[in-house]
């Protein structure tokens, strides 16, 4: 018998939310390439859609830590095998699919054109680019060689992947000292940052490559998302504090007025953001009163298919704008509803026709119970 999961499902609907933050960004940053009107502040939207991302991160960290700490629980040790190829079936057909679909079709498509990044650009180095995406390094492809438009957002599948890679492995080397670890690696990856960019370390050989790939690796979000999980399952005392209702409003109010306004300073900066991030997806799981709105169906569904959502916007984006700048359409009223309703039917049908494949398999790599054997009378 299969191991029975824990489901946090207004958990789903925040994903779409995430989603939805990057996929507006870039519609906006679309439109500003294309020359087209975009009314709006370009760095709000920059920063909006990178919080989008950063609150995945923090839904990753916190998801993936509660399930290995809930498997580790049942069955007394974490499987590492299985909880790797579980990742790889969730992960890899989708991200390989647009990775050959960037460098081999899409470039190819008039509909799709990129102004100033012709396709003979990012088809050239095919199999130099290759190799970087097989180890999920996008984050470095246009640094070595010519960028790859529709890949590029692919940064951040890279950034979990390697995370999926090595956190289950800390979780059970540090098994006695899970807390000080995520609180460790918090506030390490600040200190690493920092010293990547003074002059100690400016001759590092690699260091132009070393430096945007710890800029977006992002672990300690993802620590972040990983405590507030740690806590939940360990049912800490001091999530009496955590999740009061009156904090949980506070924080609710503080991250939608922040990200609506733009909000970044030295006080609200980005690793503010992943602690208000975690102490939110916390709260939401939690707290089933304070999500009951992200548990409609619609949602829940939207969130479900929210990697596609995710992996396919950027050519919703282009061919929809390009589209909008053939027909002399500009209103954000007609681009923005378009943009996701063509993401979403992309996505669902990949979802259901190419996805669920995969993830049916899934099954087959979870730890299993014995079956009661009856008693011999």
């Amino acid at each position: 018998m299969a191991a029975h999961k824990t489901y946090f499902p207004n958990l789903d609907g925040l994903r779409f939310i995430a989603a939805s933050l990057v996929i507006a960004s870039h519609v906006h940053s679309g439109k500003l390439m294309l020359g087209m009107p975009a009314p709006g502040d370009p760095h709000h939207w920059t920063v909006l859609g990178h919080l989008g991302v950063m609150l995945f991160f923090s839904l990753s960290g916190f998801l993936i830590t509660y399930l290995i700490l809930e498997e580790e629980h049942k069955f007394g040790r974490i499987h590492v095998r299985y909880f790797e190829v579980r990742r790889i079936l969730r992960i890899w057909p989708l991200y390989f699919l647009m990775v050959a679909l960037s460098l081999f079709v899409i470039p190819r498509f008039s509909l799709l054109e990129v102004p100033d990044l012709p396709a003979i650009g990012q088809m050239s180095d095919p199999w130099g680019k290759l190799v970087l995406y097989v180890l999920f390094l996008p984050t470095l492809v246009h640094l070595i060689f010519s960028k790859v438009f529709y890949a590029m957002h692919l940064w951040s599948i890279g950034t979990e992947e390697h995370f999926y890679l090595i956190w289950p492995f800390l979780l059970r080397l540090f098994k006695r000292f899970r807390w000080q670890l995520m609180v460790g690696i918090f506030f390490s990856y600040a200190v690493i940052y920092r010293v990547l960019h003074t002059s100690l370390a400016a001759d590092l050989p690699g260091i132009h490559l070393i430096n945007p790939y710890w800029e977006n690796f992002n672990i300690d979000v993802m620590a972040v998302g990983g405590l507030c999980a740690w806590l939940l399952f360990k049912r800490s005392p001091i999530l009496k504090v955590l999740l009061d209702r009156r904090l949980c409003i506070l924080v609710l109010i503080v991250v939608v007025f922040c990200m609506a306004t733009g909000t970044q300073t030295a006080i609200m900066g980005y690793r503010t953001y992943s602690m208000l991030f975690g102490l939110l997806v916390l709260n939401l799981a939690a707290n089933p009163w304070l999500g009951k709105v992200l548990e409609h169906p619609i949602l829940r569904y939207l969130g479900r298919i929210s990697y596609g959502l995710y992996i396919y916007h950027m050519v919703a984006v282009m061919a929809t704008l390009n589209l909008a700048v053939h027909m002399g359409i500009t209103s954000d009223l007609v681009t923005y509803p378009v943009v996701f309703a063509l993401t979403i039917a992309m996505s669902a049908l990949s979802y259901k026709y190419f996805e669920s494949y995969f993830l049916r398999l899934k099954g087959r790599y979870r730890p299993h119970t014995l079956p009661s054997t009856p008693a011999k009378t």
